[in-house]
């Protein structure tokens, strides 16, 4: 029987296809490039998904924040990168809370005072453990965290060689923080970024600040000794992840430097921004195709007007931030059809309204009735699972399979 049948309406469905194609797409691109790939799980905060990603090859878990950090190190993650600064009291002592119930973690430094900061607060509340291994943010002028010189990640980097509680393992960056420039601009100013990244890496490497690079283990059989020592840079977006493996990884030799990918939102991808990013990369890069899987279904609930339908399901239910939902697929009687992409007019807290006779691209739109059901795909996937608690994994011919929980706050 169809999950359509089953569960309660709106509803959030996963196809296990799809996620389990882009797992192994990912970890073939990333190992055929000689990368590691630690996902930023704050995308879907689901330890299920996250062991996915672990047995298709995935060395760490990315967080964002310290929640984030004590769920998934609640959840099983032992090898945890925090992709921010972390510089509070509360969020030291969760840092340390973490370490201490065996948690492997990594985070990220970007000014001589978050230095003192975190070095002072780890002191109060771990004065036990060893040192924190950090990674100088490397960021972009105008836009949010991260050191904008390589003169800069220099001086950061003198500031934790001369702390208690800090060990430098290297440089880490975002390329994706240069959306949503014009394509032309972006793709330019990327490489700008990257290759200035890539000296400030150079200029870490010349100095003594960075662990030597030790030998690598014969046969990789843990992620662990990939993980541990020696410097490393780590970069992560999902959709110009590419760049990342042209300008950095290419850049180093594998044994002189380890480069950790974070992209997160391959995974689910999307009906909207990370298919768009992926078919502008794809014409000049071999990349994987990567399958949307995240489908919410509502129900048409009213037609008060010709031309206008209203779907059980809103704002609530999916995102709608870096833009809005489309329709994808229609069902009746248990029959599933496939809808051409029709973005709502307007959205509620649990309603989406369609204009169905206003289109120009010569598409039909299937005739809808009262009691239909209409599967809408995201844009943007991280602001529709947060609105979950439970997701329900489905088969190709969307039968329930299994569930996957969420952890956000």
């Amino acid at each position: 029987m169809s999950a359509l049948d089953e569960v309660p309406l709106p509803a959030a469905l996963l196809c296990d296809s799809a996620l389990q194609h882009n797992a192994g797409a990912m970890a073939e691109y990333v190992a055929a490039r000689g990368m590691l790939l630690a996902p930023h799980v704050k995308t879907h905060m689901s330890p299920e998904l996250w062991r996915l990603q672990q047995r298709h090859g995935a060395v760490a878990a990315t967080v964002a924040t310290a929640a984030q950090l004590a769920a998934m190190a609640d959840a099983g993650a032992r090898r945890l990168l925090v992709a921010n600064e972390m510089v509070t009291a509360a969020d030291l002592a969760v840092l340390c809370q973490v370490r201490r119930a065996g948690a492997d973690v990594m985070v990220f430094v970007d000014s001589v005072a978050g230095v003192e900061r975190m070095d002072a607060g780890l002191a109060r509340s771990g004065p036990e453990l060893d040192a924190l291994d950090v990674l100088i943010d490397f960021g972009v002028a105008d836009r949010r965290t991260g050191v904008r010189t390589a003169d800069e990640a220099l001086t950061v980097a003198a500031a934790v060689a001369n702390s208690r509680m800090l060990r430098l393992r290297g440089l880490a960056g975002y390329e994706g923080i240069l959306w949503p420039e014009p394509e032309a601009v972006r793709a330019t100013r990327t490489v700008e970024y990257l290759d200035d990244a890539v000296a400030a890496i150079e200029r870490l490497l010349d100095s003594d600040l960075l662990p030597a690079a030790p030998a690598r283990p014969a046969g990789h059989a843990d992620p662990s000794d990939l993980w541990r020592g020696g410097p490393l840079a780590s970069f992560g977006g999902s959709d110009l992840y590419p760049a990342v493996a042209d300008r950095v990884r290419a850049a180093f030799p594998a044994e002189q430097l380890r480069v950790v990918l974070r992209s997160g939102c391959y995974l689910p991808h999307d009906h909207g921004r990370y298919r768009r990013a992926q078919q502008t990369v794809t014409a000049h890069h071999p990349l994987p195709v990567f399958r949307p899987a995240l489908e919410v279904w509502g129900a048409v609930l009213s037609i008060p007007e010709p031309g206008l339908v209203v779907v059980g399901a809103g704002r609530r239910d999916m995102s709608y931030d870096d833009a809005p939902p489309v329709t994808i697929l229609h069902a009746r009687d248990g029959q599933v059809r496939s809808m051409p992409e029709i973005a709502p007019t307007a959205m509620y807290d649990q309603h989406s309204v369609l204009r169905v006779d206003q289109r120009d691209d010569g598409q039909p739109v299937p005739p809808l009735a009262v009691g239909d059901l209409v599967a809408f795909g995201a844009s943007h996937p991280c602001t529709t699972f947060d609105k979950w608690r439970e997701l329900t994994v489905v088969d190709d011919d969307r039968r329930p399979l299994s569930r996957v929980r969420t952890l956000f706050h």
